[in-house]
């Protein structure tokens, strides 16, 4: 009997991961929880303190983070729903920063919450432009290649990359695309299930095949474009044979996501917000 209680105690634990506490609605019921639970100083000590500290840890019940000033500001948005929304991705998306969420920090979770709020953003912008046919139109407008986007029937439809390009152009915000964009090959990679051990694998090759040929580099492994102008035989054999190949692109993007530049990506989000609410309030 005792076992079967645990099994059920298990699937609840799952259920609420699953289903629940994550969901802005559910807000209330998280607050409850985290009321209903003992935490004075009868349950400082002992086994019921350790179980107490085995469900906030579980259902990443942080405190310090859930009452600390948020590392992103969505005061500006009107609309309380869609607030509550932005706070929660903000939330779980520190959690995957600090390493509440599954005992790990993780880049490429981190990445994905970075990516739902940048692109609900998108959408809160892109939403004030009128009819849909007069959204892709000016999305057009800003993105001359995105012709094939007439095929989408919603707003969603429209691929993330296609309107990040077209905002930081309409706007010229090239940096905010740049780390917005490796966000998003970040993401890619991980909800594909690419492995981390074939990128290593990868990025050793052709970082040692750049060493080997004697090509100056960064710190972050890149290649030195300052250094490289001083030795004009191999800057021209870079330029032409090595830099604008899918492999070399390949490695670029793992230099970024090696470095794993949490603040980029929060103040991008940060820079973010402001255009956004800038241009449609």
């Amino acid at each position: 009997m005792a076992e079967q209680n645990k099994d059920n105690l298990r699937k609840l634990l799952r259920f609420l991961d699953a289903e629940i506490i994550h969901k802005p609605e559910n807000r209330w019921f998280v607050d409850e929880l985290r009321s209903a639970l003992p935490r004075g100083a009868v349950v400082e000590s002992g086994a019921c303190s350790s179980s107490v500290k085995k469900i906030e840890k579980y259902l990443a019940l942080d405190y310090k983070l859930d009452h600390a000033q948020a590392a992103l500001d969505y005061s500006s948005i009107k609309d309380d729903y869609m607030r509550q929304c932005f706070e929660a991705d903000c939330r779980e998306m520190l959690r995957f920063r600090f390493g509440l969420r599954g005992h790990c920090i993780d880049f490429g979770e981190f990445c994905r919450f970075a990516q739902i709020q940048a692109e609900r953003l998108l959408n809160m912008y892109y939403s004030t432009k009128g009819t849909l046919p007069e959204i892709k139109a000016y999305i057009k407008k800003y993105n001359e290649e995105a012709a094939w986007i007439d095929h989408g029937k919603t707003l969603e439809d429209i691929s993330y990359s296609v309107k990040l390009w077209a905002f930081t152009h309409e706007y010229k915000l090239q940096p905010l695309f740049r780390t917005l964009d490796n966000v998003r090959k970040v993401r890619n990679t991980h909800s594909h299930g690419s492995t981390s051990s074939a990128d290593e694998q990868f990025f050793q090759s052709h970082y040692t095949m750049l060493v080997e040929a004697g090509y100056p580099l960064q710190p972050s492994c890149r290649v030195d474009w300052e250094a490289l102008k001083n030795d004009k035989s191999k800057n021209e054999i870079y330029f032409n044979t090595i830099r604008y190949t899918s492999e070399h692109k390949r490695y670029i993007d793992l230099c970024w996501q090696r470095r794993q530049p949490f603040d980029e990506v929060i103040k991008a989000l940060e820079e973010l917000i402001l255009q956004v609410t800038a241009h449609t309030n």
